[in-house]
């Protein structure tokens, strides 16, 4: 009798722990997902374009598209700028940050011009050099 009633007691608590393992998973994947995914769907792009819609001065072009499903309260990147001298050989000129405090709402673009930034040589045309963003950080608001 005593077994029997041990054994019930046994397969609850079993039960029990199972239930909560599976909650705290569920939390933690649920975790994983909002704060980890996110930056991924926020892209940052940036081009050279002392034309059109940028004007001379300010002739870096750059998007934010904010894909995700939470509003952007900022972001900072590092502006990696290299130059390509013969298809393999690749040198780097520049790496910057810069950072935005710019709201963009879920599902929204952003878009500015910036100046360009002082390299340490001027015999590199801007538009054959590479532009890449790199460290790319968001912050979200919740």
């Amino acid at each position: 009798m005593m077994n029997e009633i041990l054994s019930k007691y046994t397969k609850t608590a079993a039960i029990a722990v199972f239930i909560l393992l599976l909650v705290i998973a569920a939390l933690w994947a649920y975790r994983y997902l909002y704060y980890t995914l996110p930056p991924q769907l926020v892209s940052i792009t940036l081009e050279y374009q002392p034309e059109s819609p940028c004007r001379k001065d300010s002739p870096l072009y750059m998007q934010i598209l904010n894909d995700s499903y939470r509003d952007v309260l900022g972001t900072s990147f590092a502006l990696s700028v290299k130059a390509s001298k013969d298809g393999d050989n690749i040198a780097q000129l520049l790496s910057n940050t810069y950072s935005t405090d710019t709201i963009i709402k879920a599902g929204k673009t952003h878009e500015g011009c910036w100046s360009f930034p002082k390299l340490y040589t001027n015999k590199h045309d801007p538009n054959e050099l590479i532009y890449e963003v790199k460290r790319q950080v968001v912050r979200f608001g919740d």
